[in-house]
């Protein structure tokens, strides 16, 4: 069974369970339930047609479809925790017969008022990345010392949703910071889209004079790593699989093959076989999935950066992935090793972000 298969009846699982909730809260209402009820069946059925008809449908009608089925899903995925969390009052109320006057009408309104704060909200959100700024001195108190503006982003994810002008402000805003050299660290591509709409083609436009380079994150593994590494060389980023550079001859900068490679048999070496044996300079480390951070601390890395986790995007799903990843977002250090996990600066699936702003890093880097 593919994964969309698997996804789809996940999906409509947790909308059957959604329906019952509205069918209980709407059960004094008949007419206002049969009208919602026929909505939301609707709604529930635009995603996977999107998904599995795709060729049959005119390419904006499709892009509109997909926006609002995700944006639903979302919903749909928000909501099933908070029903649950509600289950056991339910049934205690049930049990205990206490005759209380539940306001089912007025609990349903309150929620799809919170639905649409969510999507709209989530929506701004997701489409205005911010510039989030840090400081890094791996000089190790050296006068001749160095500083380098480093510009990095994960998860951009440009495809049918991420278009090319929402990737084109990207684009301009890593830009505008100046880089001596931009590192982009997986998922920059999400779907063959990107380069029907040109999306890719923005990637092109930035310019930083020691280079731009990326790793590739488990989308574009699913897209096929080739076509992804030629997509992304055509557009002037050389691509780092388990493979490593100097820079400026300062730092060596590493990157490594997403663990996505091994569900496809591909290969990740061992960090240690990565790194040239020889190296006495600072190394820089690009691992798009932040799993196994000790590795780096043992390899004597300087900085890793990484992305993948989205910190969650949609709540409350950012307290899943706090469970799954030792450090889910923001700046960490093991021992001499310092971290930073990006919340990434496009979004996947759904259009909507609330659990944090996009970013895109701007690193002062002092070697």
């Amino acid at each position: 069974m593919s994964f969309y298969v698997r996804a789809t009846l996940t999906y409509i699982a947790f909308y059957l369970y959604i329906r019952l909730w509205i069918c209980r809260l709407l059960v004094d209402n008949p007419k206002i339930k049969r009208g919602v009820l026929i909505a939301t069946d609707v709604m529930t059925l635009v995603l996977p047609i999107t998904i599995f008809s795709p060729d049959y449908l005119p390419y904006l009608l499709k892009i509109l479809m997909q926006g609002a089925g995700y944006s639903w899903a979302a919903i749909i995925a928000c909501m099933v925790p908070v029903g649950l969390c509600f289950e056991p009052i339910r049934w205690g109320m049930k049990i205990l017969g206490n005759g209380i006057k539940v306001p089912r009408l007025k609990i349903f309104a309150a929620l799809c008022l919170i639905s649409i704060v969510m999507t709209v909200g989530g929506f701004i959100n997701a489409t205005s990345p911010v510039v989030k700024e840090v400081d890094y001195d791996l000089s190790k108190g050296g006068n001749d010392a160095k500083e380098y503006r480093i510009v990095m982003f994960s998860d951009l994810h440009a495809g049918k949703l991420m278009t090319r002008d929402r990737v084109g402000a990207v684009v301009n805003l890593v830009n505008s910071l100046n880089p001596d050299i931009v590192l982009m660290v997986g998922d920059v591509l999400d779907d063959h889209d990107c380069e029907f709409t040109g999306a890719a083609e923005e990637l092109a436009r930035i310019k930083a004079p020691l280079g731009k380079f990326a790793v590739l994150g488990n989308h574009e593994y699913y897209l096929g790593n080739g076509w992804s590494r030629r997509m992304l060389e055509a557009q002037g980023v050389q691509i780092l699989g388990d493979s490593s550079t100097v820079v400026d001859g300062r730092f060596l900068l590493v990157g490594r093959n997403d663990f996505a490679n091994l569900r496809s048999h591909g290969i990740r070496y061992a960090l240690k076989n990565v790194i040239p044996k020889d190296n006495e300079l600072p190394i820089l480390l690009m691992d798009h999935t932040p799993h196994h951070l000790e590795e780096a601390e043992q390899s004597n890395v300087a900085l890793q950066v990484s992305g993948h986790t989205h910190n969650g995007q949609l709540f409350p799903f950012n307290l899943v992935v706090k469970r799954i990843y030792e450090e889910e977002y923001g700046a960490y250090r093991k021992g001499n090793t310092h971290y930073y996990v990006s919340c990434g600066v496009g979004f996947w699936g759904p259009p909507l972000r609330t659990t944090a702003r996009p970013e895109v890093v701007l690193m002062k880097v002092r070697i």
